[in-house]
């Protein structure tokens, strides 16, 4: 079903000028904010006004950028994963940065568990634990491979990862073993991962247009969401685990039904391919980020 249904249009093209690309988004817990990624900024927006509150300067220099952000349960910090190698703890109502962590590579992607007590990163060969109010290391772990993208499970047991364009990896965290594989032979390079907030499903956004889907606690190839025609950059499930959300290189945001996993909608008011997507705390909305620099807000089923 092809269809527009946009709520809302912030971060316009005219407000930011050259600013760039949105690479990465998230709503605060709250629901009141969205923290973006763009060039060397980390941007907060106001979600009902739509005006921008609060710029921080992550980085310097044309080939240091801003690839990944999160914001903590709490509400009470930004984490930033950086293309200079470097992982950032931001405070949230100052912009001050709390801590940096050096990695071995550029952090692609960061994340925070949902307790609030610890960050994870991904540089392309390992993956990182560190703890969130401090920046001390609590573990790190090598994943034999190229490693753009992981997922971390609701109960921040597991997370699942992604080396290069031949499986996927489940790793329990606490006894740091490998407890499982999911593979197949056409999961191509791996854009974005996600675990559904039931832990029933792993999931996975390629460069070769294909949404993969397995059953976590088997590993078991469940099906394949076909109907992108670019690669499929950005993955969110809404915290009730209704919908899966993707964008793609094909300027659109796909809603898919997780219980059915059928295509409900198609959301077309892009002009540029879509790097971000993110559902709001409440599952009524989703965002977008694209190259086109704007970030849309799209009303759910």
């Amino acid at each position: 079903m092809e269809s527009s249904y946009i709520h809302r249009t912030i971060r316009k093209k005219e407000d930011v000028g050259r600013q760039g690309e949105i690479n990465s988004l998230k709503f605060t817990p709250d629901g009141k904010y969205i923290v973006c990624a763009s060039k060397n900024y980390i941007e907060i927006w106001d979600y009902e006004s739509g005006n921008q509150i609060r710029k921080i300067k992550a980085t310097t220099g044309t080939f240091s950028w801003v690839n990944d952000v999160a914001v903590s349960p709490d509400g009470k910090y930004i984490i930033s994963g950086i293309e200079n190698i470097r992982t950032q703890v931001w405070e949230f109502l100052s912009g001050n940065l709390v801590w940096k962590a050096k990695t071995g590579g550029a952090t692609l992607k960061v994340d925070v568990s949902t307790d609030g007590k610890f960050v994870v990163g991904v540089n392309g060969n390992a993956i990182r634990l560190w703890e969130l109010e401090t920046g001390e290391l609590i573990d790190k772990f090598k994943t034999h491979g190229s490693s753009r993208t992981f997922a971390l499970s609701s109960d921040n047991k597991y997370i699942g990862y992604q080396r290069g364009k031949k499986a996927i990896y489940i790793w329990d965290i606490s006894s740091r073993i490998i407890i499982r594989e999911l593979k197949t032979k056409k999961i191509g390079w791996v854009w974005d991962l996600v675990i559904t907030p039931d832990m029933k499903y792993v999931i996975s956004g390629s460069w070769n247009k294909l949404i993969h889907v397995w059953e976590f606690s088997t590993g078991d190839k469940i099906t394949t969401l076909e109907g992108h025609k670019s690669s499929v950059y950005s993955l969110a499930v809404t915290p009730d685990g209704k919908y899966l959300v993707s964008g793609s290189g094909d300027k659109t945001v796909k809603i898919w039904e997780v219980s059915s996993l059928q295509l409900i909608r198609t959301l077309t008011e892009h002009k540029g391919g879509v790097f971000a997507v993110a559902s709001s705390p409440d599952g009524k909305f989703i965002a977008s980020g694209s190259t086109d620099q704007t970030i849309k807000i799209w009303d759910l089923p």
